[in-house]
């Protein structure tokens, strides 16, 4: 599941050079500086070299503890060391210290629904949603729906979904959430509809044709079942889908 919400709520990671020291640099503002560190700590991470990634977002919070940016990537570097309890308070500063930080609020809002704490995290979501300088609302549609997933509130997880459809109607992530959310409701028809629309993306995963073969077992269409099961096979022959295809398709022929 951590993966699902790492892959709805990850931010933007900004890239940077080797940053070389020189004489004037101590003429940098502060600020500037925070903001070269925090980057650097983002792109060591994005490279998976954490050790040094750590290092930069310790050096940032060194120069401005209160900086939001710099809390904000430091609470994404404890998740990714799989530390969530330590994670908590860089979230909050990063929240509390910029109100317009909205895209600490969509990561503080995953990471609190995943935790159970859903009423908060909603809340994390729908502040960011209230927020004019807010310009990916659909990144917070997607997070405020995938939260409602998680306690089967399938009537407002399809709002906030459909909402994010409405600015992007090939926005593949909404696309398949609404099959799941359609198909979690035995509506197998709007299931078909909404994964067609994903496929007609380009986009395609071993968890979407695993989907797509259980609906169409469910329609008793044999030639798209067929067609789906060929295709996860074929392109993820080693995912934990096509085994659970594989123990599905041998039921079903029982």
């Amino acid at each position: 599941m951590m993966r699902g919400w790492l892959a709805l709520m990850a931010c933007v990671v900004l890239t940077t050079g080797c940053v070389s020291v020189s004489p004037s640099a101590n003429k940098w503002t502060v600020e500037s500086r925070v903001d070269i560190q925090t980057r650097l700590g983002l792109s060591y991470m994005k490279l998976g070299r954490l050790e040094p990634a750590s290092q930069a977002l310790e050096r940032a919070l060194a120069l401005a503890p209160n900086n939001s940016r710099a809390n904000h990537a430091m609470a994404l570097f404890q998740l990714r060391v799989s530390d969530r309890a330590a994670a908590e308070p860089y979230f909050a500063q990063a929240v509390d210290t910029d109100n317009d930080n909205f895209s600490a609020r969509n990561d503080f809002g995953g990471y609190l629904c995943q935790s159970g704490r859903i009423e908060e995290g909603l809340a994390q979501f729908n502040s960011a949603l209230r927020n004019p300088y807010n310009d990916a609302l659909y990144i917070s549609q997607l997070g405020a729906g995938a939260c409602y997933v998680t306690v089967l509130n399938w009537k407002e997880a399809e709002r906030y979904f459909l909402l994010a459809l409405v600015g992007r109607p090939k926005l593949a992530l909404a696309l398949y959430h609404m099959a799941k959310v359609a198909f979690s409701q035995a509506d197998h028809l709007r299931t078909r509809a909404y994964l067609q629309r994903f496929f007609d993306t380009g986009a395609e995963s071993a968890a979407s044709l695993l989907l797509a073969v259980r609906n169409e077992l469910k329609l008793k269409a044999s030639d798209l079942v067929l067609l789906h099961a060929n295709r996860l096979r074929a392109e993820f022959p080693e995912s934990s889908e096509a085994s659970d295809m594989a123990r599905l398709m041998a039921t079903a022929n029982d």
